[in-house]
């Protein structure tokens, strides 16, 4: 990931979220574990969390308890 003024959840929620917007991952489909992202993009697992859960709060994706992190379908 590029060096910026941003916080390492910033930078990472913004690749996710451009990865998303690209079609990388469909809709209903599930990312990459929480350690799996965190291996990737060599970022701890609290930052790769923090980043989740801002692109929960934007409505990009759903997280299912004992399940995963989904892209959130279309809303029509």
């Amino acid at each position: 990931m590029p060096r910026s003024s941003q916080l390492p959840s910033e930078r990472l929620a913004a690749e996710l979220r451009q990865k998303i917007e690209a079609g990388d991952w469909q809709p209903g489909g599930q990312l990459p574990s929480v350690t799996e992202l965190s291996h990737t993009y060599s970022v701890s697992r609290a930052t790769v969390s923090k980043a989740l859960r801002t692109l929960v709060a934007e409505g990009l994706v759903v997280t299912r308890h004992g399940w995963g992190t989904f892209v959130a379908e279309p809303v029509e």
